[in-house]
């Protein structure tokens, strides 16, 4: 690691990743190696790792000059280890030449509505299902409208509780794929993509 930043500009790099569900012991495996790697390069200041609820991981990387980053990020090695950590999670990053650099980490994207729709449809739509069909067979002279409360009361406690939270976990890395972050007031625009 060199401290030494001659005349070039040190460049900070935040990489963030979204991580395959039951893929998080195996992404901090291959983050502990690209640690590793990256500091066996010249003009490698330091790295830091931040994890959020979401399952977000932010990796932040400086390097003393955009020329030595560089060498870094076109290396076989960096190359390699990113073919292996794409396979169990999906990467966003940014960078900065700034002298004290300042980055919006990327939040929870907001998924496209239409992928909203189709994972809340595909956890409703077998619930309401299984609920009137038992509540027809339980109940036979049930008036329609205790029907439909008795329905939506049970599908709404479900979907908050049981199986939306399961559901997102699980479809987190489809339905942040091409996501955008939150829009947030006086936030510079969602920086470029960076393999």
């Amino acid at each position: 690691m060199s401290g030494d930043t001659g005349a070039g500009r040190a460049v900070t790099v935040v990489v963030t990743r979204v991580v395959a569900p039951g893929k998080e012991d195996d992404f901090a495996r291959w983050a502990d190696e690209v640690d590793r790697a990256a500091a066996g390069f010249p003009g490698h200041l330091g790295a830091v790792r931040l994890h959020d609820a979401q399952g977000l991981h932010h990796l932040v990387y400086r390097f003393d000059s955009a020329e030595h980053l560089d060498a870094w990020e076109r290396s076989d090695v960096r190359q390699e280890l990113l073919r292996r950590g794409n396979r169990i999670s999906d990467p966003r990053s940014s960078s900065s030449a700034d002298l004290a650099p300042w980055f919006t980490l990327q939040e929870r994207g907001v998924p496209p509505k239409w992928k909203s729709f189709l994972t809340t449809w595909a956890a409703a739509y077998p619930c309401l299902l299984t609920f009137a069909t038992l509540l027809k067979l339980l109940f036979p002279g049930l008036p329609q409208s205790a029907a439909l409360a008795v329905n939506s009361f049970l599908l709404t406690a479900l979907l908050t509780w049981v199986i939306q939270p399961r559901l997102t976990r699980q479809a987190r890395p489809w339905l942040l794929r091409g996501a955008h972050p939150a829009p947030t007031r006086g936030t510079a625009p969602a920086p470029r993509r960076r393999a």
